[in-house]
């Protein structure tokens, strides 16, 4: 991987630098004698173009200027070498002094995008000393705020044969981590709701809910923001960008004190007006942004350690610790995090071991996570203690008033023997009995309630179980793809650097790699779609049914099925029989149940003939056959493969959820067990099975057509 840094030019090749530069001169103004390798530029002011605009003053008010800087090679890499530079604006770029390439984006005149990526090969024959000289300028777009957040451009030097896979893996890695961190929080957001929605006494969820959903927001408004093409674009995102952190950290703040049981004093409320008055002077003037912008979120955190300190002081119990502790974890990330960065830069410069380096950078990632999720993850955890200390409360007390009421009752059968000698005394203490026999019913009853109000909180977790599996296929299909696309990268770079290059094939080149993106967006929707479906499941309501072809639902999934497991096994090959019978016609269903139903058969059949493929031998053709067709009022679906079948022990336990015949690691035991309960309580159909060892399994589904 390729390691830059804001002042210099990096290459690299087999994680070796190869290459020592100085840092980079900027000049306002245009004069084609600044290309030249004998001007001198030391007078210039030393300015990365990877600071943002607004932060160079002359750039800025100009809009135009020249970058230079010098570099020499340590020694040659006898390989070609390749110019990548990623900018926001137009350039032209010369090496000692020869112009290399002039880059203009194509709407750059008409108000679209300024950004733009290229690769320009080049030919650096020595080690002696070299300059590049760009020529840069941007369009001033009209801003909505005053805060911008864009550089100039980023330059690097790369191996030919790999600079598209290095450019295109450093971008994949930030994007990735970002949306990571959304989805985390997004779905921490997600529960605190549930939780909330099931006891609105527990107003602290509310709040984590709230706090979850601006953290999940930050990173994906800063990925965005990454991307924006127009200064107007980045301006107005970079506003929101910064409203949300105000948000977020003020959220947090109320967070603690709700869930410590704090009454909100004068210090809180001074935070949120210092928030407040800072976040509309930063977008009132961004220059202020270098000053004191940063100043809450410091304050949070001291005020955050206060509270928590207090709370500790004053109460010796578990509850009040957590806090405490989530801040302590935080701590130790961070010096963590010295030890490993420190690793990180000695091995920039001196690791021969391009996967030993990758090894300390993924710690350093892992460390990071820890660090900004240890905080507010800290006040989720403190929550599920509570919760599990509640219950563990309500059933010692329901055990309690069970012995109690069996005490009653052996009292009462010992005063009913003495009735007939001790009447009136009697009916006197069986009424004082009976009436304390009421108050221990009532008090069971209610702790019953309260059972059961905590079941409902332990079925939110099957939910996520749950979205943790149905989540699983379409991401594999992204994964899948994802490879696949970078082979045609590299197939296209590759034909991109031969001297006659083959048009037709670089078009259906290009052709595969926009379908491949076609389907990651297709799968990417269907993983969206699966958290919205079982966020509905999960409040009891099911989703919009509409006419759907039955066959064509079928060969989708099938392909869809075939195809997966072909990127797994390349090798793999099965023959897919269909009988779709065409009086089938369109039924009424949601689609994407009815597809995830029929893509776990399938998975599983496929799965099934290649296990068994691998054992039987060269005489053995493995073949998938999927039928439909109409019996009466229901339409019937048949999966039938030659795989390994079922064992007879299994068979009992095949839709009981959590089990699988798979190998750790290759299954949840949750496909079936969902299928089943999509078919038979989402439709009134049904899902049986037949079955032989190492002969066939056919699967049938009935759906009412009604």
């Amino acid at each position: 991987m390729p390691v830059a840094t804001a002042q210099h030019v990096t290459i690299e090749a087999d994680g070796e630098k190869l290459i020592k530069s100085e840092p980079w001169r900027f000049r306002a103004g245009d004069s084609i004698d600044w290309s030249t390798p004998a001007y001198r530029h030391h007078h210039w002011d030393k300015i990365s173009p990877n600071e943002s605009l607004d932060d160079n003053p002359a750039l800025w008010q100009t809009g135009q200027g020249w970058f230079r800087q010098t570099f020499r090679l340590k020694h040659l890499s006898g390989k070609n070498v390749t110019m990548a530079i990623r900018q926001f604006g137009a350039s032209a770029v010369y090496l000692d002094g020869q112009p290399v390439a002039t880059l203009h984006p194509a709407r750059f005149d008409s108000g679209g995008s300024q950004r733009i990526t290229a690769l320009l090969p080049v030919v650096i024959a020595d080690t002696n000393q070299h300059v590049v000289a760009i020529r840069y300028s941007f369009r001033r777009d009209p801003l909505i705020g005053r805060l911008v957040d864009k550089e100039a451009f980023q330059l690097y030097f790369y191996p030919s044969e790999r600079a598209a896979t290095y450019l295109m893996d450093g971008q994949a890695d930030s994007a990735g981590f970002e949306y990571l961190l959304t989805g985390l929080f997004g779905i921490l957001s997600l529960l605190h709701l549930l939780f909330y929605r099931a006891n609105p006494v527990q107003r602290v969820h509310k709040v984590l809910a709230l706090m979850m959903c601006a953290f999940a927001l930050l990173f994906l408004l800063d990925q965005f923001n990454s991307r924006t093409g127009t200064l107007t674009s980045n301006s107005l995102l970079t506003s929101f960008l910064l409203v949300d952190a105000y948000a977020a950290f003020g959220l947090l703040l109320l967070a603690v004190y709700t869930y410590l049981g704090r009454r909100l004093d004068w210090i809180f409320w001074t935070l949120v007006a210092l928030l407040v008055g800072v976040l509309g002077i930063t977008l009132s003037n961004s220059s202020f942004v270098q000053g004191v912008a940063g100043l809450p979120f410091g304050l949070i955190l001291v005020d955050y350690i206060r509270v928590s300190w207090l709370a500790k002081r004053r109460s010796q119990g578990p509850d009040a610790r957590l806090p405490w502790n989530s801040l302590k974890f935080f701590l130790y990330s961070l010096l963590a995090t010295i030890p490993v960065a420190f690793l990180i830069e000695m091995g920039s410069e001196a690791s021969k071991s391009q996967v030993s380096f990758k090894l300390v950078l993924i710690l350093l990632i892992f460390l990071t996570l820890l660090m900004l999720c240890s905080v507010p993850l800290g006040l989720s955890l403190s929550l599920v203690r509570d919760y599990a200390q509640a219950s563990q409360s309500l059933r010692k007390q329901f055990e309690e008033v069970s012995r109690l009421s069996a005490q009653t009752l052996a009292q009462e059968q010992e005063k009913q023997q003495l009735l007939a000698s001790q009447k009136q005394v009697l009916e006197q203490q069986v009424a004082e009995r009976t009436a304390a026999l009421h108050d221990s019913l009532t008090e069971l009853r209610e702790t019953q309630a309260q059972l059961v109000q905590r079941e409902k909180l332990a079925s939110l977790g099957e939910l996520s179980a749950g979205i943790a599996h149905e989540i699983q296929n379409p991401l594999n299909f992204v994964n899948n793809f994802s490879e696949v696309s970078t082979e045609l990268v590299a197939e296209l770079t590759e034909e991109a650097g031969k001297a006659e290059r083959d048009a037709a094939l670089e078009a259906e080149l290009l052709a595969d790699l926009g379908q491949n993106l076609q389907k990651i967006r297709h799968h990417g929707g269907r993983a969206s779609a699966i958290v919205k479906g079982m966020l509905a499941h999960s409040r009891s309501m099911t989703g919009e049914r509409h006419p759907t072809d039955l066959n064509a639902l079928v060969e989708e999934s099938l392909n869809l099925a075939y195809h997966a497991i072909r990127s797994q096994a390349q090798t793999f090959e099965a023959t897919l029989s269909t009988n779709l019978a065409a009086d089938t016609g369109s039924i009424t269903i949601v689609a994407q149940e009815i597809g995830r139903v029929l893509l776990n058969l399938f998975t599983n059949g496929l799965y099934a003939v290649r296990k068994r493929q691998q054992r039987a031998g060269a005489g053995y053709v493995p073949t998938l056959t999927v039928s439909t067709s109409r019996v009466g009022n229901q339409v019937v679906i048949r999966v039938r493969d030659n795989g390994t079948g079922i064992p007879v022990a299994a068979r009992p336990k095949v839709f009981h959820p959590f089990f699988t015949t798979k190998p750790s690691g290759e299954g949840t035991g949750l496909g079936l067990s969902l299928s089943y309960d999509i078919i038979t309580k989402g439709y009134g159909g049904t899902l049986s099975f037949e079955t032989e060892e190492d002969s066939f399994t056919e699967f049938t589904i009935a759906l009412p057509l009604a």
